[in-house]
């Protein structure tokens, strides 16, 4: 009976330290993933790309980068990926970035046009985004006639209407991005 009971003992042990490894590594790898996701998400890492210095340069004079009297400063993915659901977040992460590497090592880079590029601005500024720092958007409007009447469209807008937060704040996040464009 002994014996029974010490290789029960052993067997619950081992599976004890099996779960217990898996939960150890399975908490290790999520860390690790976090601390990714926040290190590759800043213009100091998007800027590493040559390609991107306009961008960072026009975003640190913007108040979305830090140009404000708050001293508020969002990060490129608050702006540039959706935040509707983790899922959608961490694929659109992922698919940016492939799609960024492989531009920066096998595309012509002299041949993007920036400016061309920022008329379809919708499809890289996401409204969940925006929405995501400025959720009272609705309510704080109300009571400012003026701003509730500009977004009036928004707030009502209908399903074949694509308004978009960038459709009309179409320089936010990167002030006088042209300018730096065209140096």
């Amino acid at each position: 009976m002994k014996d029974k009971t010490k290789k029960r003992l052993k067997k619950f042990f081992r599976l004890f330290l099996i779960v217990s490894v898996g939960i150890l590594i399975g908490m290790l790898i999520s860390l690790f993933t976090a601390y990714m996701v926040e290190e590759t998400s800043d213009e100091v890492f998007c800027g590493s790309c040559h390609t991107m210095e306009p961008m960072v340069k026009a975003f640190k004079q913007d108040v979305h980068g830090g140009n404000n009297k708050y001293g508020f400063k969002a990060v490129c993915t608050d702006c540039h990926l959706p935040h509707s659901s983790i899922t959608g977040y961490m694929f659109a992460k992922s698919m940016t970035g492939m799609h960024d590497i492989w531009v920066q090592t096998f595309g012509d880079l002299d041949k993007i046009d920036w400016e061309k590029k920022r008329s379809h601005r919708e499809k890289f500024v996401y409204d969940s985004g925006c929405l995501h720092c400025h959720k009272n958007l609705k309510d704080a409007t109300a009571y400012n006639h003026k701003a509730f009447i500009a977004h009036k469209a928004y707030f009502n807008k209908k399903d074949n209407m694509k308004l978009t937060c960038v459709t009309c704040h179409e320089h936010v996040g990167h002030k006088n991005l042209s300018d730096y464009l065209k140096k």
